[in-house]
This record gives structure tokens, C-alpha cells and sequence, in this order.
């Protein structure tokens, strides 16, 4: 059956925002902050732009399954229509096209419409079930998550913060990467780790599940969809969080510095400001609630960093199959 002989189904989703119309396309053209804004979303990357086109790579949940697809978008910023299609596509689509259409609804009032066209492989009518179920999922969970970014544009408090702590080494990266990629057995090698499950897909796509267990001796659940990029980057995105925050993203890095290596965690947060006062108490301040995450996150970086490098110490010389 050919591409064009396949049954073609077409969705729309609309909702209106309070904020300028110019302020909203900035914020779908700027596909590197997807990942902070859309919660299926785990990654994304402008691959090339040149004269109104954009080559974007997206990683993303859809219907519980991390997928990999590259899209070629044309940028209308006099229209504020944004039209795309994917260039390569993850089963079961066979093929998806779309737009974004920004429109202007008054002063301060923008409404903005996401349309998408699709067919799946082999015609399948399942397949076709199956996608249109991740089309309306992401949709409404993309344009929900649109308005909430672009009407607290404002909102110092509510504001994504990135930290970091690293480490220097002169063990064997291959091997300091392996540990962080092999996040299934880090119950055995993590002290802080009480139970681990680690699933594999395709195109370096994980998805993690771990009981932790905290200094003051509580334990809690954290889900997570990662992305290796051996041998140097580790990207993942946490997907059930804790009650004071509404986005944890972060990164492993590997990097040269000198003779030695740079094992670095970024993690990129932002704070649940209505749970700040019923999480941590009446006299609570956000100021604290950051603080609280920075170091609690940190902390468990820093030994799963050093956990990393004992490892890797402790195996020099020995043949890893992470590439």
C-alpha cells in the first residue's frame, strides 16, 4: 500500500490564553524550552533553521511510550502559523503533518490552534486508534501547558531554576558513563537506591523507576524517561514528582578539563508555589522550597557522582559495551 493510499484522519485543539499573540509564537517557535513547558515532552533540539525553515528532533511520551521523531516546520511569523511535518516518523505513524496557528483575540487575548493530520502503517484501523489517543492526550496536555507558561510569563516564583554539581576525575569516562547508563543496577551500587527497574527502547530511550531512600530515613518513588547519548550525555526527565515541584529535568555531561574529566549534574526545576505553605508549613517561603530542592537533589548527585567514579575506579581496564 502506498503512503498516499492510506486512510488520513485529521484532529483539532483550540484553546484561548490570556497573553499577546507575539509573546505565545515566541514561545512555540523556542523548541529547546519544550521540555520545561510540555510535560510529554523529554527532549528537544533545533537541528538546523535557514530563512523561515526549521529542522527540530523531538523526543517525547506518548501513550506511556517514549518515541523519537524529526519534523520539518515552516516559521510564518507575519501570519504566526507555524506548519510542519514529520521527516521521520516512529511506528505506528506512517506519516504526520500539522499546524499551529496563532490568532490574535483582543488586547492581551490569544487564541491558538493546533491541528494535526496523520495515517498509520499498514492502514491499521488499531494503529490509527492508537495514535489518534497520543494526538488528544499531548494536544490537551500541550496546549494546557502553553496557556499556564505564557499567562505566568511573569511569575519570578514560579520560574524554572537550573543548578549543578560536578566532580574531576581521572577515570575512565567510558567506564563513569557506564554506571550512569546502567541506571537498572543501581540498587546494587547506590546506597541510597532501595529498589530499581529499568526498561529499554530504541534510539537510547529508557525509562526508569526507583525507590530512594532519603537522609532522615523516609523513602520515596520517582519515574523518569531518560535518553543516553553515550558516551558523554545522559538526558532524562522526571515524570512523577513531588508535591513542591511541578518540573525536574536534568543532565549527566562528560567533558574534558585538562588531564582529567568533568562529570557534571544539571538538573532544571521549578517549584509548586500554591503547595509551598501545606508542604513545608504556614511561614514557608518559595526562597525555602528552592533551597529544600537544591539540596536535596544535589546531594543525591553528588554521591551518585562519586558512586561513579569508584566504579569506574574500581573496573579500570575493564571492556565496557557502552559506546
Amino acid at each position: 500500500m502506498s503512503t498516499q493510499d492510506r486512510t488520513e484522519r485529521t484532529d483539532v485543539h483550540r484553546i484561548r490564553i490570556d497573553a499577546d499573540a507575539a509573546a505565545v509564537f515566541a514561545r512555540l517557535q523556542d523548541v529547546a524550552r519544550w521540555p520545561e513547558m510540555f510535560e510529554p515532552t523529554i527532549h528537544a533540539c533545533e537541528l538546523s533553521r535557514t530563512e523561515g525553515r526549521q529542522l527540530i528532533q523531538l523526543w517525547a511520551v506518548a501513550n506511556g511510550e517514549p518515541k523519537t521523531w524529526v519534523s520539518e516546520r515552516q516559521l510564518d511569523e507575519q501570519q504566526r502559523r507555524i506548519t510542519w511535518h514529520q521527516s521521520r516518523t516512529a511506528a505506528p505513524v506512517a506519516r504526520m503533518s500539522g499546524a499551529w496557528s496563532v490568532m490574535g483575540a483582543g488586547p492581551g487575548n490569544t487564541v491558538v490552534e493546533l491541528l494535526h493530520t496523520y495515517a498509520a502503517q499498514d492502514d491499521d484501523e488499531q494503529s490509527l486508534e492508537w495514535i489518534a489517543r497520543a494526538v488528544d492526550g499531548n494536544s490537551t496536555k500541550e496546549l494546557a501547558a502553553l496557556k499556564s507558561a505564557c499567562e505566568r510569563e511573569n511569575d519570578a516564583d514560579a520560574a524554572p531554576f537550573t543548578f549543578s554539581d560536578e566532580v574531576l576525575t581521572d577515570a575512565d569516562p567510558h567506564l563513569v558513563f557506564a554506571f550512569l547508563d546502567q541506571g537498572g543496577r543501581w540498587a546494587e551500587r547506590l546506597g541510597h537506591v532501595a529498589e530499581v527497574r529499568m526498561d529499554e527502547f530504541t534510539d537510547g530511550l529508557q525509562f526508569l523507576r526507583m525507590t530512594t531512600r532519603t537522609p532522615d530515613g523516609d523513602s520515596h518513588v520517582t519515574e523518569s524517561f531518560r535518553l543516553s547519548q553515550g558516551p558523554a550525555v545522559l538526558r532524562y526527565k522526571q515524570t512523577t514528582l513531588p508535591g513542591l515541584l511541578t518540573l525536574h529535568t536534568g543532565v549527566w555531561t562528560i567533558t574534558p578539563a585538562g588531564e582529567q574529566w568533568r562529570v557534571r549534574s544539571e538538573h532544571t526545576v521549578a517549584i509548586r508555589t500554591d503547595a509551598v505553605t501545606r508542604v513545608l508549613g504556614p511561614e514557608a517561603t518559595v526562597e525555602q522550597a528552592r533551597e529544600l530542592a537544591r539540596r536535596n537533589l544535589g546531594n543525591n548527585s553528588l554521591r551518585t557522582l562519586e558512586a561513579a567514579v569508584r566504579w569506574a575506579h574500581e573496573n579500570a581496564g575493564r571492556k565496557t559495551t557502552v559506546s
